[in-house]
């Protein structure tokens, strides 16, 4: 296990050190796996945008300068191929080549210790989630992931969104109140 920060690896990696980029990937990898699939529910499309991150940041590696965190440094790459790969389907939608992504994308391992019945209900509450998580607006999805899946701090969101530390937090507050309204509702009917 490399012992070095983030900082310093990515130091590292801006002078074309392979070894230091395999261990920056080694530690964002998962992480970044699990932001896009909070995003899409789809585990190829996850693992695919996660590579493209990587990829755009071995790319860009000698612009980097540390400031900030580095994982808001991941993230804000992150975030913005998540939202350019967005626009991309919007057009082929448009054009009428791509199908409508029904929500039924693979999902994640689950845990094989559960009992078929608290699987099932598991399921059906996971899935009033992700339903609820597909109606909120980009930028409160993506705070929502960043925030609670990822655990990110407020300050590294807002590094990572472009966007002031309240904005962040009121992005989050809108999309907790919205949630819990939308699975009232799915929960009541």
């Amino acid at each position: 296990m490399d012992l070095r920060s983030d900082t310093e690896l990515m130091m590292l990696v801006s002078e074309g050190d392979e070894s230091a980029f395999a261990e920056i990937y080694r530690r964002y990898n998962r992480r970044l796996v699990n932001f896009f699939y909070a995003l899409t529910r789809d585990c190829h499309a996850s693992e695919d945008l996660s590579h493209e991150t990587f990829a755009r940041i071995w790319h860009y590696r000698r612009r980097y300068a540390a400031t900030g965190s580095f994982a808001s440094y991941v993230f804000a790459f992150a975030r913005f191929i998540w939202l350019e790969r967005r626009r991309e389907l919007a057009k082929l939608w448009k054009l009428g080549t791509l199908e409508p992504f029904d929500g039924s994308g693979e999902g994640l391992p689950s845990d094989p210790s559960q009992r078929p019945d608290e699987c099932a209900a598991r399921s059906e509450m996971d899935e009033f989630l992700w339903q609820a998580l597909e109606q909120l607006p980009d930028d409160q999805r993506t705070v929502f992931v960043m925030r609670i899946l990822q655990r990110m701090s407020l300050e590294d969101i807002a590094s990572a969104m472009n966007c002031p530390v309240n904005t962040v937090r009121s992005r989050k507050l809108l999309a907790l109140k919205k949630l819990r309204t939308l699975l009232k509702r799915a929960v009541a009917s």
